[in-house]
Order: C-alpha cells, then sequence, then structure tokens
C-alpha cells in the first residue's frame, strides 16, 4: 500500500470547484439529471413510505442520512466527468461501467458509510425514545415539539451535534476516495487515507467544502427534493474536480 502525494490546496478552491462541477453538468445534463432523479425518486418513495405506515416524524432523519452515503452513490458523476476528460461521449450506461476490482474496493468503503449511516439511525432512535415523553407520529406534531418544548430543542441540540460528528467523519472517508478508487489503480484503505490526510491538512478548505456540500443539499431538499436533481449532480462533478485538484497526474507514490 503506497502513499498518494497530495497537493497543496488554497482555502478559496471550493469555490473552483463548484464552478468546474457546473460546468461538467452542463455538458451532460440529460445524464447527469436523470441519474440524480433516480435518487430523488427513491428520497420520494421513501417518505412516502414512512408517512403511509404513520411514521412521517422519521422522514428529516432519513433524509438528513442521505448526505452520509451519497458519495458512495456520487460514483456515476465521477464515472461522466472522467469521461468527459477523455473527451468521450457520455451515455447512461456509462455510469455503470467499474470494473470488478474497482467495485469490490468502492463496496468496501461504501460498506463504511453504510455502518455510520446505521449508527446514526440507531442513535436519532435512543435520542427520541431518551427526550419525548410521549410518541409523535405526524411530521408537524414532531415538528411543533422539537421547535417548542425544552426537551424537543435539547434533542435537536444533542443530535445535531452528534449528526454532525458522524458526517464530518463520512466526509472525511469519502471526500476524495471515491473518485480516487474510480480514477487509479489503488486499493480502498489507499483511497481513504489519502482523503483523511487531505481533511488532516487543509482544514479550512476542506471544511469550507464540506460546509457547502451540507448548504446546497439542505438547500435542494428543501424543493420537496426536486432541487437535488440538479444540487446532487453538481455536486457529484464538483467532487471529481476536487480529488483532481489535490492528486498528481502520476500514480500512488512514496510520499505521505
Amino acid at each position: 500500500m503506497a502513499a498518494i502525494e497530495l497537493n497543496a490546496v488554497r482555502p478559496g478552491a471550493p469555490m473552483r470547484w463548484l464552478k468546474a462541477g457546473a460546468n461538467d453538468l452542463k455538458r451532460a445534463p440529460l445524464v447527469s439529471i436523470s441519474y440524480g432523479l433516480v435518487f430523488v425518486a427513491l428520497g420520494a418513495l421513501l417518505s412516502a413510505g414512512l408517512w403511509w405506515i404513520g411514521a412521517a416524524a422519521w422522514i428529516p432523519v432519513a433524509l438528513s442520512s442521505f448526505a452520509l452515503i451519497a458519495p458512495l452513490f456520487a460514483v456515476g458523476f465521477y464515472q461522466i466527468s472522467k469521461h468527459l476528460d477523455e473527451g468521450k461521449a457520455v451515455s447512461f450506461s456509462d455510469i455503470w461501467l467499474v470494473s470488478g476490482e474497482k467495485i469490490s474496493q468502492v463496496a468496501f468503503l461504501g460498506l463504511l458509510l453504510i455502518i455510520l449511516l446505521l449508527g446514526w439511525a440507531r442513535i436519532a432512535q435512543f435520542l427520541y425514545a431518551y427526550f419525548a415523553s410521549q410518541d409523535y407520529t405526524t411530521l408537524a406534531e414532531f415538528s411543533s415539539w422539537v421547535l417548542t418544548h425544552p426537551a424537543g430543542l435539547l434533542m435537536a441540540v444533542v443530535g445535531t451535534i452528534i449528526g454532525a460528528g458522524l458526517a464530518l467523519a463520512a466526509f472525511a472517508i469519502s471526500a476524495i476516495s471515491f473518485p480516487m478508487l474510480i480514477d487509479r489503480e489503488v486499493d480502498a484503505a489507499t483511497a481513504l487515507i489519502a482523503s483523511v490526510t487531505a481533511v488532516r491538512r487543509y482544514p479550512l478548505a476542506m471544511l469550507t467544502w464540506a460546509w457547502l456540500i451540507a448548504f446546497w443539499t439542505i438547500i435542494g431538499t428543501a424543493f420537496f427534493l426536486v432541487g437535488l436533481a440538479v444540487v446532487f449532480p453538481w455536486l457529484g462533478h464538483a467532487s471529481w474536480r476536487a480529488y483532481q485538484d489535490f492528486c498528481t497526474s502520476s500514480g500512488p507514490s512514496a510520499a505521505s
């Protein structure tokens, strides 16, 4: 397992990544947005299912969980950007053209994110059971309790802190690791270490990037999930540009 040499990144780089990601989206809008709509549909079905079974109060938790595993689903956007860089025509089938060896490495990192997701779901369940004095089944009842009752407000604060910690862990694991696995012949451990190292060495740029991802994801979700059909592809392509900014065109090196 060789270490990956990382380029120095300026604090203002995330804005450049967003601009480059928007350019990729403009170059392949149909494929990118169609892929994004798949996950919008899944989110809508999940929300409808929770509403149908009388568990609408869990919709915010379910939607917030998307941020933890979104980098895994964004692999398709990395594929699109890679094809654009190579001057190839992009089709919907290109999203799935990942070699068997790479799939296993992507799946390993994806499993780590899923473990974080399951942990967050369990923690949210515990917090709700601990702070709530009764069962708030509707979204209106739950929202009113969270926003007006002291116990609800405290639960929101504690949950936000814990959720932010898990989200930061997921971000550190996945910031550049998934694009790297798509672009290079490296193992999951090498890509993970490179991603964590990028966050550790350049915290200002990477925390700014994490904040921008969270901000635009919230904006996309606020528009009844439809906004995510554009925001998700945009951020996915921008994440590919972030990876490129950090990593040299050469392969793994001995530098750490």
